[in-house]
């Protein structure tokens, strides 16, 4: 996977990271398994139109840059369709939006960020919760908020690693009504037995928290392959791209193996 990384960057000149890889393969999962691109309304099952993935974004560090912000929260972007975007057009799409809620440029963000600190405390929790059932289980836009319709999507990717743990276990707030939480952890070396030999790998420890309501055993374990597939070969599902004359990039074929372990 790491070597796959380097390839991608080299060849489109985008900083991709663990994280794009895992919204990426996130993505698949959904898509091969579309009772959990959804939501639980009353009882009853409400599909959403399309695959969409929420990211975390810290705005204390610029990813690419690594140069210190002067805040120190934390906001965050949805990839709409991200089951039909390559690593690279979602590392693009991340590193825009980031980088406008990050210089204060973003409305959607400014706007919801006004409207909640001018709330006491004690009206902040029903106010969330009102806001989550109208854009999140009815799948409703609030214009005067600045909240599109599912602005957390199907699936929720956090990466902790940049705060360096190897890895952690976060609550699913209810007004997200995410299905999938998954948290990256930092990328370390572990000794791992390997044809009954000791080797040290990179491993990529991922934390995923899943609502039961929308996952038996059987999807488990079909998420659990989809992953390590993806994961241990993303040249296999979505080749390095050969840069054009347009400045676009077109996909080639790649002998990149993985690099790391999930």
């Amino acid at each position: 996977m790491l070597d796959y990384i380097d390839q991608v960057r080299q060849a489109t000149g985008q900083h991709i990271t663990p994280v794009d890889l895992v919204g990426r393969a996130a993505g698949k999962v959904v898509e091969a398994l579309p009772g959990l691109n959804g939501r639980v309304v009353f009882g009853s099952f409400l599909p959403s139109p399309t695959v969409d993935c929420f990211f975390v974004v810290s705005l204390r560090t610029d990813p690419v840059s690594g140069v210190e912000a002067a805040r120190t929260d934390l906001s965050g972007t949805v990839v709409r369709r991200i089951n039909e975007k390559p690593p690279w057009a979602i590392a693009k799409e991340l590193a825009d939006r980031a980088g406008r809620i990050r210089d204060d440029h973003d409305p959607q963000f400014k706007k919801m960020k006004a409207m909640v600190k001018g709330l006491p405390p004690l009206l902040l929790r029903p106010l969330m919760a009102g806001v989550g059932f109208v854009t999140e289980s009815l799948q409703l836009p609030l214009p005067f908020t600045g909240l599109e319709a599912r602005p957390y999507g199907s699936i929720l990717v956090s990466n902790v690693g940049t705060y360096g743990l190897d890895s952690a276990a976060a609550p699913v707030p209810n007004f997200c009504h995410v299905p999938i939480t998954i948290l990256l952890g930092a990328v370390t070396d572990k000794v791992l037995a390997r044809d009954g030999q000791p080797v040290v790998r990179p491993v990529l420890p991922l934390t995923i928290n899943l609502d039961h309501r929308f996952v038996d055993g059987y999807q488990a374990a079909t998420m659990a392959r989809i992953f390590r597939e993806y994961l241990a070969d993303p040249a296999a599902f979505d080749p390095v791209p050969a840069q054009i004359s347009s400045g676009e990039c077109e996909p080639t074929n790649s002998d990149a193996k993985s690099a790391a372990t999930v």
